[in-house]
Formats: C-alpha cells, structure tokens, sequence
C-alpha cells in the first residue's frame, strides 16, 4: 500500500536527519565536518523528494481534497511540498558555495541546517500523526485502486533501494556505521 511506502520513506529521511543533527552538533562544538556528506544527504532529500516522495505523496492528498472536499489540511500540503523544495534549493546552494571555498560564517551555516533539519521533521511529523490517520479513516479499498490508476511507481531508491547507486555508496556506509 502507497501510505505504507510513504511511511518506510520517512524512516529513511529520518535516519538522514539524524546525522544532519549530528553534524550541527559537531558545527555547534567547533569540529570539523564533512561537508560533501551534508551535500550527498541533501542532494538524494532533494531528488528524491521532488522526483519520487512528494509526487507520491500529491497523488494522494488530490485525490483526499477531490473525493472528501477537506481543502485545507491538503491545500496547505501542496503549499508546504513547494516551501521545503525551495528551502532545500537554497541550502543546497549554501552547501555548493561552502564547497567552492566560499567564506560562510559557521553560525550562518548552522542556522540553515538547523532551519533545513527543524522543517523537514515538522513536515513528517505532521503528516504522519495528521495527515495519514485521516486518509486512513476515510479511503476505501476503491479509493486505493483509484489512487493507484493515477501513480506510476518511481525506480529503484538510490540510496535505500536494493543497489545503491555509486553516488551514494559513501552515504550508504556511513548509514551503515550508524545501524
């Protein structure tokens, strides 16, 4: 079932988050860290989520808002999906200018991520313990066959899938370390 995907993909975020949070634990102490590791997470939330997570997720919030008219919980989804792409946008820009030596005071830096980290878990937070119990409550069998008809399953995961793409074997293992 689609929900359940969505719901395994937030465990996979939130496993990312954590070590962003770690990582702005180490900035926050004056240690170094590794900054093309930040750009590798970032990167996959990024075209993972635009790609293959948020349309997932759209397909079935539309669906909601057209079958059981609750535009505003869904409309502010829609709003809130466009607002995280272009907070990533930006601090993915951070992240590229960091790398091509560009001097950005650290507490700049980390009140970006700290800002990146704080929005994607209230976003998941609240679609996990909001979103989801309602469209529990009122989808059908038929409404999962409809919103099945409409959603064509992305390929495989580049990072959690069975293969991780070479791009992403370092942020593989360093999920591994951390298991």
């Amino acid at each position: 079932m689609m929900l359940e995907k969505i719901h395994a993909e937030h465990g996979y975020i939130n496993r990312l988050l954590i070590i962003l949070e770690q990582k702005l634990n180490a900035i926050q102490q004056g240690q170094p860290v590794n900054y093309s590791l930040i750009k590798d997470i970032v990167e996959y939330l990024h075209k993972h989520a635009e790609c293959c997570h948020h349309p997932k997720e759209d397909v079935i919030y539309h669906y909601y808002q057209q079958k059981y008219a609750d535009q505003g919980v869904m409309k502010e989804l829609d709003i809130e999906h466009q607002e995280l792409a272009l907070l990533t946008d930006d601090f993915a820009n951070t992240l590229d200018m960091i790398l091509m030596d560009a001097v950005i005071p650290l507490d700049v830096f980390a009140d970006k991520l700290n800002q990146f980290v704080t929005r994607q878990r209230m976003h998941l937070e609240f679609e996990e313990k909001y979103v989801f119990p309602l469209i529990r409550r009122h989808f059908t069998t038929q409404d999962w066959v409809e919103v099945g008809k409409q959603y064509q399953e992305c390929e495989c995961d580049p990072l959690f899938g069975e293969q991780a793409l070479p791009r992403y074997q370092r942020l593989r293992a360093r999920l591994a370390e951390s298991a």
